[in-house]
């Protein structure tokens, strides 16, 4: 094979190329993912693949908090590519220390997988009082010793042990043990399952095996930020390998790897390393970046941010105390919700289908849903409301809309249903409609006002049907639905997370622009 550099005359050739990865199941997947990402590009180029243990995988007896911090399962990798016995390493791109020592570089990485972490539990463990979650990350623990307690439908004291292992290898020393729960990264779950190749079948087989008699959910990015760099594969290769080096250009996804460095740059700015309590996740949504960091620092400060990385100065040069509605969530109570006993009825009689629940009080009852039914909720504020009427709630789509976190079951292909109401018609998706909105009166401040956040297209529809003359004005919404069609009408809608998180932004402008004038 041929391969030219910067149009010029240097022409090199490369056709074996050995790949270095840790031997576990999912690390041998990860270096087959990366071979069929160069093979696509390179066809003619022949693999071979080196698997071995590190020092991180011989002592699975060690908590990692209490390990070397510096390339416990990558070290003795990077040593195959400095003594020339391998040509790239493969790694789960989390498992390498912040700063690389010389020698070697990160030369590219390739699609990403899902970020976020899974936790497990016994079907036997439900209701106990004292629950026991296995897991090896200290952020895993801070983050979710609070968001647990909200999230699971029954009360409880929880509590963290150290595990080690593979993934395998963790999920059978929770069958096999007394402990309750184990939370893992969900892309090592959706690797091993999405491989079809003859040589992972069995370890396919095995974890489906293992997980079907577990309770699970997916663990959402605003409340357990996943640790830098999670889901993602980093390439590693020598420094001045030019033959590699133009391999690694033309498979690496430059986005990606961006986000991955930002990141891990974060990171580093609190100290780097598996030790941290401290999440950092990138998002991109809808064109814009989603940063969010949620933890404790060293010095155990507790820091959680979250938000859109926009500039609204503009959007916001006319704002003042008087002119923007709502003012709280519940002037713009724009409807009653009726029950529709019907509905309801028919949502009890349905089994092995998931169930999409946009807001909580689409769900007035505890026994409305099988417990055969996958649940995902619209936000987290709906995950709590669900998890208080007892219900296991599987996933959320973050309140960033459906179409930017998909509900999904990893395990198994199902037909989707939304709860809904009766007058929602934009939704393609197949719906129940538990409830109708009958109209209440509209404020009348609504037309002095130059600024607005809608908190649903039926609101928005209803206020531009009696005050027309708003269409002009400066309309925001979360994302989602709600932006796709209030956008039909107003093509510059701006998006927040939240009506919380635009009502801080109004509070940050008002100040300056009362200086100002």
């Amino acid at each position: 094979m041929c391969l030219l550099k910067n149009n010029s005359h240097l022409v090199l050739t490369l056709k074996n190329l050995k790949i270095v990865s840790r031997k576990s199941p999912l690390a041998r997947i990860q270096a087959q993912l990366v071979a069929k990402a160069i093979r696509d590009e390179f066809p003619d180029i022949i693999f071979e693949h080196i698997y071995k243990s590190t020092l991180g995988d011989a002592d699975l007896t060690t908590p990692l908090n209490q390990m070397p911090d510096i390339g416990v399962f990558t070290n003795d990798i990077r040593n195959d590519l400095l003594h020339g016995e391998a040509d790239i390493a493969v790694h789960s791109w989390k498992d390498l220390p912040v700063d690389l020592e010389e020698g070697t570089e990160i030369s590219a990485t390739i699609n990403r997988a899902d970020t976020r972490d899974m936790i497990f539990l016994k079907e036997d463990s439900l209701g106990k009082q004292n629950l026991s979650i296995l897991s090896s990350s200290p952020r895993r623990e801070k983050n979710l010793s609070l968001f647990l307690p909200l999230a699971l439908p029954f009360q409880s004291n929880i509590s963290f042990k150290d595990v080690r292992g593979n993934i395998h290898t963790r999920l059978k020393k929770l069958i096999e043990g007394d402990d309750d729960g184990l939370v893992v990264a969900k892309a090592a779950i959706d690797r091993i399952i999405d491989q079809n190749v003859d040589e992972f079948i069995e370890d396919k087989k095995e974890l489906l095996d293992i997980t079907k008699n577990l309770k699970w959910m997916v663990l959402p990015i605003s409340q357990n930020p996943c640790a830098a760099a999670q889901g993602a594969l980093a390439i590693e290769s020598r420094e001045g390998d030019l033959k590699v080096e133009e391999i690694m250009k033309r498979i690496n996804n430059e986005a990606i790897f961006e986000e991955v460095e930002k990141e891990r740059s974060l990171l580093k700015s609190f100290g780097g390393g598996c030790h941290q309590k401290i999440g950092v996740a990138c998002e991109t949504i809808d064109g814009s970046s989603l940063l969010t960091v949620k933890g404790e620092t060293e010095d155990r400060e507790e820091i959680s941010q979250r938000a859109l990385e926009k500039d609204y100065e503009d959007y916001f040069k006319s704002i003042d105390e008087e002119n923007y509605f709502p003012s709280n969530k519940e002037e713009q109570k724009f409807f009653e919700r009726l029950p529709i006993e019907d509905s309801i009825d028919s949502l009890k009689q349905l089994k092995n289908v998931g169930i999409y629940i946009s807001r909580s009080n689409a769900i007035d009852d505890s026994d409305l849903i099988d417990k055969s039914n996958t649940i995902w909720t619209s936000g987290i504020e709906t995950w709590k409301s669900m998890a208080q009427k007892g219900y296991w709630v599987n996933g959320t789509s973050d309140s960033l809309g459906e179409d930017n976190s998909l509900a999904e079951d990893p395990f198994r292909k199902l037909d989707w249903l939304k709860v809904t109401h009766t007058d929602n018609q934009d939704d393609p998706k197949k719906s129940v409609a538990t409830y109708k909105l009958e109209p209440l009166e509209v404020n009348q401040r609504i037309k002095d006002c130059d600024y607005f956040y809608w908190m649903s297209a039926s609101s928005f529809k209803l206020a531009l049907q009696k005050f027309p003359e708003i269409k002009n004005k400066n309309h925001a919404c979360g994302l989602g639905s709600t932006h796709k069609i209030i956008k039909k009408e107003v093509p510059d809608v701006m998006t927040f997370l939240s009506y919380e998180s635009w009502q801080e932004s109004i509070k940050a402008h008002i100040r300056p622009n009362k200086q100002n004038g």
